[in-house]
């Protein structure tokens, strides 16, 4: 279900990639960031349309990063109704 926003941020942010870049990704695309646990940690509300299927998709994506701010992954969650529109 989240396929297309998981394609899209493995495209715009791989493995490696500098704490301040994927920040200034979601601010640019106008993402909502949320409060995260810890100072290695960024979540963010994306919001993406699946080209295949034409469908609105909405997670809520957790990025870790290491010791010097540098992305090792992130994980999707289906975010909440109320965070679709």
């Amino acid at each position: 279900k989240l396929k297309g926003i998981d394609t899209l941020l493995n495209a715009e942010l791989p493995a490696g990639t500098p704490m301040t870049r994927v920040t200034y990704f979601l601010n640019t695309r106008g993402y909502e960031l949320q409060a995260a646990r810890g100072s290695h940690t960024v979540v963010a509300v994306v919001r993406h349309v699946n080209t295949e299927t034409l469908q609105p998709e909405a997670a809520r994506v957790t990025f870790h990063f290491d010791a010097r701010d540098r992305l090792l992954e992130y994980d999707l969650e289906p975010a909440p109704a109320q965070l679709m529109q």
